[in-house]
């Protein structure tokens, strides 16, 4: 009975491991191919999901950031999200961005 435990807790770990560099990329693409910022990477919280977040509070994030700025289309309540922090010209910033559940793209992102 240990042994399955042991191996359930592994798969568990192996899982959110992938879960978290998916994340990371997605974030990292996002940054370079919309926002065209330039910036060194600090650290990644963990990926985390939220229901709290309504419609009018993404399209608000999303109008705030700018127009130009192509978002990943999001269906129902759940989103993921992961708090970056980063180095933009010698300052140090950090930003939540909020994913798809399949964590295909950026649905919202907000500077902290």
């Amino acid at each position: 009975m240990h042994k399955y435990i042991i191996i359930g807790i592994a798969l568990l770990l192996l899982a959110s491991c992938g879960q978290q560099q998916r994340a990371k990329s997605v974030v990292k693409d996002f940054v370079q191919e919309q926002l065209h910022e330039d910036v060194s990477y600090l650290d990644f919280a963990d990926v985390d999901s939220t229901h709290v977040l309504s419609d009018s509070i993404i399209q608000a994030m999303r109008s705030r950031a700018g127009k130009s700025i192509q978002y990943q289309n999001y269906q129902g309540k759940t989103l993921m999200h992961i708090r970056v922090k980063y180095l933009l010209d010698k300052d140090t910033c950090s930003a939540t961005f909020y994913l798809d559940k399949e964590m295909t793209g950026v649905v919202a992102f907000k500077r902290n």
